[in-house]
């Protein structure tokens, strides 16, 4: 599937070669790949800054080590692998000197930056691999390609809940938005032991909000009929949540966040909303709140989002909704867009794709 131009719609499937390798490098076939909401960005035109056109798209993959290059020692043909999706890094910046690759100003991620995983083959660069060894981990055993494919979600909610929030056990915490990222970020939530965790949607969402409560959702509030002020009053006995992580995008979540959340608390932003900012900062300052961009993912993330799928600790398998072949790209597209879909995986496992037949 390749995005050849940058414009709405410039997406199709095309015949391309099978990646060359060299004698550094892998090459990984691919069994699952994921539908993220940035691939639908992607074919809607936007996020341009982001591509490198012509590029296979697919940045959520997993797959096997079909070949690799004779001087690779670390990796062996047969190996189940996931990637971070890093292509490229340059290795010589602050960022790749203290670790935070994903942070290089020359990175190049894996389906926009470079091709990625809507095909059969990728490729990995030698390079990357002295650089950066850790952009691709082992799959265990008894994880499923599936499973592994969508842990680029799982390890963005970790980074924000986690490594950018100072919740603590038994703190409220806050989720807007019930997509894949909101969902996630009320399973790590619930492994971080906070007391109430609150979800929050709009009427449109109400079985993603029942998916809430099963994944761990003590309370949910749908804010287009309910008053969000008052149901937080009364949940948090005006006490406040310390932490809010607005997973739905839109501004005007930022001004609900600010209102409700803690003196001193803090709200991490990880949707996307490309229209101004209309508001008054000045709240921020009044009440000592922070708004931190989220960015990402780092190998603590994956390591540990990894170790937690293992273990049993997080549900992936619960939160795909549907199995398509790459040619019915279309469609899973579009049943992102409707919502009907929360995760898709393009997978050639016919026993897969017997579970969610397309009409």
């Amino acid at each position: 599937m390749v995005k050849y131009g940058l414009g709405k719609g410039e997406t199709e499937l095309r015949e391309v070669p099978e990646p060359e390798i060299g004698d550094d490098d892998l090459l990984i076939e691919v069994k699952a790949a994921g539908i993220c909401g940035s691939d639908i960005a992607y074919d809607n035109g936007e996020h341009p800054n982001h591509l490198n056109v012509p590029v296979v798209l697919g940045h959520e993959f997993s797959g096997v080590i079909a070949k690799k290059g004779k001087n690779v020692k670390k990796w062996q043909v047969g190996d189940r692998v996931v990637s971070d999706n890093t292509g490229y890094v340059c290795g010589e910046c602050f960022a790749c000197a203290t670790g935070k690759y994903l942070m290089c100003p020359e990175r190049k991620g894996i389906g926009y930056g470079m091709d990625g995983g809507f095909t059969d083959y990728v490729k990995i660069n030698g390079d990357l691999l002295e650089r950066n060894p850790k952009s691709l981990f082992r799959i265990p055993d008894n994880v499923s390609f599936e499973e592994a494919a969508i842990l680029d979600p799982i390890c963005n909610a970790y980074k924000a809940v986690v490594q950018e929030s100072s919740i603590m056990p038994g703190e409220d915490i806050v989720i807007f938005g019930v997509g894949p990222l909101g969902l996630f970020s009320v399973q790590i939530a619930k492994i971080m032991g906070c007391a109430n965790i609150i979800a929050v949607g709009l009427e449109a969402d109400k079985e993603r909000l029942e998916m809430a409560k099963k994944y761990g959702a003590t309370h949910t509030i749908m804010s287009d009929v309910e008053n969000l002020y008052e149901r937080m009053d009364e949940i948090t006995e005006k006490e406040k949540p310390r932490v809010i992580i607005d997973a739905a995008g839109v501004n005007l979540v930022v001004k609900q966040a600010i209102k409700i959340v803690r003196k001193g608390g803090e709200i991490i932003k990880i949707g996307f909303d490309k229209r101004p900012y209309q508001e008054s900062l000045d709240d921020l300052l009044d009440f000592g709140i922070t708004v931190k961009g989220h960015f990402g993912y780092d190998y603590e993330s994956w390591k540990n989002c990894l170790h937690l799928l293992e273990i049993g600790k997080v549900d992936m398998k619960s939160m795909i909704s549907h199995y398509i072949k790459l040619q019915d790209w279309q469609k899973g597209f579009e049943l992102v867009r409707s919502k009907q879909a929360i995760k898709i995986i393009i997978t050639k496992d016919n026993n897969l794709l017997e579970k969610t037949p397309l009409e």
